[in-house]
């Protein structure tokens, strides 16, 4: 098979095109051979699944192949977060890791596979290339998916076993934070779990810790009502007014499969993931004393580079994706880690995207500063200096892409919106870091003819220009 290729996290597909139950039999069964082979000792696998079309059963299907293949199989009784795999991936001494069958943030004719490995995060690239090689070496047949039908008796067997680890894994995650504090705070929050796996659970969570509750989207709903489960400001109107309208002091919403955060503060605004970012790394360095390094994506914050600096600590810069992120974390140059898309991992946890933990952290934040979401960032503003960030996902044909690339590459502009240049990276796409500390990154998308443009500077209105200026050197190109 000749068309299935991992990405930033694991492989997705449209459903019935190329994510088909043959497609999803190949790959688990070239990755169940390559850890078989990797780790021969580690004889168990957890799957789990999110509220997509068909996930249960694509997660039944990846079950008995895993079976077949002498593992002992854990499967979820029902959908849950990705963070709850990955937190079981790093803490049960038996497991080979697990799969999670989600398409994240996708749209709801996507689904996808996602592998864990022990250390708790998604599959590193040397592992992820190590699937693609063995799929390429297998023979393309119908005989590998299974009948669902022997699901059942795989589990009268104890071949395949029901678990819900949810509880054990909220237990670690509230050892993190000061509960506490943020019981006596006495918030009242919006959450909008977009119809995904970390619908209900995130809410029993903080109501647990006597934080009232205003959910929306939280049933089980595969189309997502036609937006994209993703917690970006453009999908997130409806919590927006729910803020506003009922006084509260913010609001949350997870992604798909509830690795992602996004928020609202209390007056209704977009909260960034960058903001999100720096106030949770501040934290830990001033409340949690934590001597932490701090690796983040390129498409990520600088601010947190001046935070690291001033704690005497390093800010390592990744390609797009959080398993380069990890990758920093498990070497042990970073404690900490983050990037634009949502999502912070840390050392003491799992080195992996975590809404739940996130969450907390804010919250924590808020009660200890006794300050809201804003009011922290606008202190950290006054501390280094203003930043806020645009991103645009510009459509262009794949001859304007092709041309756009040649032109960055032979003669890159030396200053944008007649903002000079100080320096260029090309880690992932193209970063240019201006002279007055604001910064565009131009990267191509991997799987289509998308330009994602990113600007960070002292304004909204500043990150505008520059981006402006970006989209007419691509569409003039």
């Amino acid at each position: 098979m000749d068309k299935i290729k991992f990405g930033t996290d694991g492989w997705r597909a449209k459903i019935a095109k190329d994510f088909t139950f043959q497609s999803l039999s190949h790959v688990t069964l070239a990755a169940a051979t390559v850890m078989k082979r990797r780790l021969p000792d580690r004889k168990k696998i957890y799957v789990g699944y999110d509220r997509r079309f068909l996930s249960q059963d694509f997660a039944k299907t990846v079950a008995i192949i895993f079976s077949k293949m002498g593992y002992e199989v854990a499967i979820s009784a029902s959908a849950m977060p990705t963070p709850v795999y990955s937190w079981c991936s790093k803490n049960d001494p038996k497991a080979v890791g697990a799969v999670v069958i989600t398409a994240s943030h996708n749209p709801p004719e996507w689904n996808g596979f996602k592998f864990k490995e022990i250390f708790g995060c998604s599959a590193l690239p040397e592992t992820t290339e190590a699937f693609e090689r063995e799929i390429l070496s297998m023979a393309v047949s119908d005989d590998l998916v299974p009948d669902l039908d022997i699901f059942d008796d795989l589990i009268r067997q104890s071949k395949i076993t029901l678990v819900d680890p949810m509880s054990d894994y909220l237990s670690a995650v509230k050892k993190l934070v000061d509960v506490d504090a943020i019981r006596k705070a006495l918030f009242r929050v919006g959450l909008d779990t977009m119809f995904g796996s970390g619908s209900g659970h995130l809410a029993n969570l903080l109501e647990s810790l006597n934080v009232h509750v205003e959910p929306i989207h939280f049933s089980a709903n595969p189309g997502f009502e036609g937006i994209p489960p993703e917690p970006a400001e453009i999908n997130l109107h409806e919590l927006s007014s729910l803020v506003k309208k009922n006084t509260l002091i913010c609001g949350l919403a997870t992604d798909g499969d509830a690795d992602r955060l996004g928020a609202i503060d209390e007056y209704g605004c977009y909260f960034t993931t960058q903001k999100i970012l720096s106030v949770v790394y501040w934290h830990m360095l001033t409340h949690h004393g934590k001597s932490w390094s701090i690796a983040r994506s390129a498409s990520t914050t600088k601010m947190v580079d001046l935070i690291a600096e001033r704690n005497g600590q390093d800010c390592f810069e990744t390609p797009v994706g959080f398993k380069y992120i990890a990758e920093k974390i498990i070497e042990g140059k970073a404690q900490i880690g983050g990037e634009e898309s949502g999502g912070i991992g840390i050392v003491d946890h799992i080195p992996e995207r975590d809404s739940f933990l996130t969450a907390l952290l804010l919250l924590e934040a808020m009660a200890l500063t006794q300050k809201s979401l804003s009011e922290m960032y606008e202190d950290l503003c006054k501390s280094f200096r203003p930043y806020e960030f645009i991103r645009l996902d510009l459509h262009v044909s794949n001859e304007v892409m092709d041309r756009t690339m040649k032109r960055l590459v032979k003669d890159a502009p030396s200053e944008w919106n007649g903002r000079p240049v100080a320096s260029l990276s090309t880690l992932d796409g193209y970063k240019f870091y201006m002279k007055d500390g604001s910064w565009l990154l131009i990267r191509p998308s991997g799987t289509e003819p998308i330009f994602r443009i990113y600007a960070e500077a002292e304004s909204t209105q500043a990150c505008q220009k520059i981006i402006e200026s970006a989209k007419t050197f691509v569409e003039r190109s």
